[in-house]
């Protein structure tokens, strides 16, 4: 048993299809398959049921499953516990960021963090808020950035700035224009949505059932898995949307976009380190140079140190 041969294991089911584990991978599907084949074959055991669409764990899976996570995180880090011995010359950070942070908050930060530290690879995953906190959990990411707080109570979290979720529509809308729409009016006009799990739509809809409207109430006319597409999609249409005051305020928007500022609900972007596991010295200097000048370090702090 090697770590590629877990390596692959894992991904396979993580992502439960050999072709699209082999893509993420950046192997050959035929390197895929041998790995899984000679775990399968030098312990006699069955690891996954292969369907047609898809491959499922065996109970054998998931109990090498389990092993295999630990094996590969405790791998990762002491890899990173040589990289801090580096003084930060060296290293590599791995984050997992809500596609609002990902897309127009974060990337003219990590410019100036790489300028800082030339020697640090960043390695940034781009989803909605839940699968950063699976991405956090699993140790795919050694820090995770989100638009609300998590769902898990267990995650040491910190809150980088302050943000702002408003409702807009498009030069065709009725609305459009207008200077104040009442949240009783929402059902009353199409929604352009994220996804289930996207942490602007679960705001939202708190927000709603607040005030005694249910989100069901709302007719969604096109669940999208971006900013930018429900972006486009709301200028071109006659429906609203709700979307971060980053995303609403693009250059590109001036004129076309109308902030039904009536709506507007406040939120803070959220740093998630996983719990128990000290963070490295890399992930405390991503985390200083995100803070607001001034801003204190983690509420936990105390009880964390990066890996020495």
């Amino acid at each position: 048993m090697t770590l590629e041969q877990l390596r692959i294991f894992v991904a396979v089911a993580y992502i439960e299809h050999f072709t699209r584990a082999a893509e993420r991978l950046g192997v050959s599907q035929s390197a895929v398959s041998s790995a899984i084949a000679a775990l399968e074959g030098r312990y006699k055991v069955l690891l996954f049921d292969r369907g047609h669409r898809r491959v499922e764990l065996t109970t054998a899976g998931n109990t090498l499953l389990r092993e295999a996570e630990e094996i590969l995180g405790r791998v990762d880090l002491a890899t990173r516990r040589l990289e801090d011995l580096a003084d930060l010359r060296v290293g590599r950070v791995a984050i997992a960021a809500s596609q609002t942070v990902a897309n127009y908050w974060l990337p003219p930060h990590l410019v100036t963090f790489r300028q800082r530290y030339p020697g640090v690879n960043v390695d940034l995953w781009c989803g909605n808020s839940s699968d950063v906190e699976k991405r956090v959990t699993r140790g795919e990411a050694d820090v995770g950035i989100i638009e609300r707080q998590p769902s898990d109570e267990t995650f040491v979290v910190e809150t980088l700035i302050a943000d702002e979720v408003v409702a807009v529509v498009g030069l065709r809308h009725r609305w459009f224009g207008r200077e104040h729409v009442g949240w009783h009016e929402l059902p009353q006009t199409s929604w352009i949505m994220r996804e289930a799990g996207s942490g602007t739509r679960a705001l939202f809809e708190a927000a709603l059932i607040d005030r005694c409207i249910a989100p069901a109430a709302l007719d969604v006319d096109l669940v999208l898995r971006s900013g930018e597409a429900i972006r486009s999609a709301v200028i071109a249409s006659t429906s609203a949307a709700v979307m971060s005051s980053l995303l609403s305020s693009v250059p590109s928007s001036s004129g076309l976009l109308h902030p039904l500022t009536s709506i507007s609900i406040p939120r803070h972007f959220n740093a998630l380190l996983r719990s128990g596991r000290p963070p490295t010295r890399v992930s405390m200097a991503l985390l200083d140079h995100l803070r607001p000048k001034g801003a204190s370090s983690l509420a936990a702090n105390d009880a964390i140190r990066p890996c020495a």
